[in-house]
């Protein structure tokens, strides 16, 4: 496979070189903030992404993942946030996003676009898919079924609920809230989105009503923010 066929193309964002599309030629591309005469592989200008924020790379047999480089606001692929200092494996079309939103760019590998070969599945383990009686998410498509039903959600309805969701068990503070739900309403003035506690309980509000008899499965933990309690929710 020729590396020249691998690439990203920036989908939101704004880099240091003005460049909408970055081949990966080096065996690990680093991605990153701009400072002072250091520049990243591929350099972004936003001070919501680390210095060091993440890294593709690639093995001799031409798979390519990406990593978290202990960033401060995270690295999601496909809507999901990936484990720090982890290697997460990248197929052709995946969206890659960072600092919630900050950057989002799609990892093209045209060599995956051969229709006559059977690609093995995204390494999307299944513990991303949880079917339960009554209750369905689904993180990859992005949908909630209720007995079988896919329940409608605006987008930040569903950004609250895998947020949630995906920190089962444990407490969400407010903070993570804001960051992952309004990512564009970011501030420098108080290095957070503007957005209010009482703006947060009305999409909790809404979100509890929307899913019915499991909307009690989110609830409060006092002063701090919200948990999604994951038990058996027959």
């Amino acid at each position: 496979m020729s590396i020249q066929n691998v690439y990203l193309s920036l989908k939101q964002g704004e880099t240091a070189t003005n460049q909408n599309r970055f081949p990966i030629t080096n065996n690990e591309t680093l991605l990153g903030r701009t400072w002072d005469n250091e520049f990243p592989d591929i350099p972004f200008t936003s001070q919501y992404i680390s210095r060091k924020h993440a890294l593709i790379s690639f093995d001799k047999e031409e798979n390519y993942t990406i990593v978290d480089l202990m960033s401060k606001h995270g690295t999601q692929v496909n809507h999901i946030l990936i484990e720090k200092n982890k290697p997460f494996f990248l197929r052709d079309g995946d969206c890659i996003s960072l600092a919630s939103g900050a950057a989002v760019l799609i990892f093209h590998n045209l060599s995956e676009q051969n229709l006559g070969d059977t690609l093995d599945m995204p390494l999307i383990l299944d513990k991303h898919i949880n079917d339960f009686k009554g209750l369905t998410v689904n993180i990859v498509k992005r949908e909630i079924l209720i007995d079988g039903v896919r329940i409608h959600l605006t987008s930040k309805d569903t950004e609250l609920f895998l947020l949630l969701y995906q920190r089962a068990n444990s407490a969400v503070s407010y903070s993570d809230i804001k960051i992952n739900v309004w990512p564009e309403r970011m501030t420098s003035v108080i290095g957070q989105p503007d957005v209010g506690r009482e703006e947060i309980n009305t999409l909790l509000y809404r979100l509890r009503k929307k899913l019915g008899k499991y909307g009690q499965l989110i609830v409060s933990v006092p002063r701090y923010g919200y948990m999604f309690e994951q038990e058996d929710m027959e």
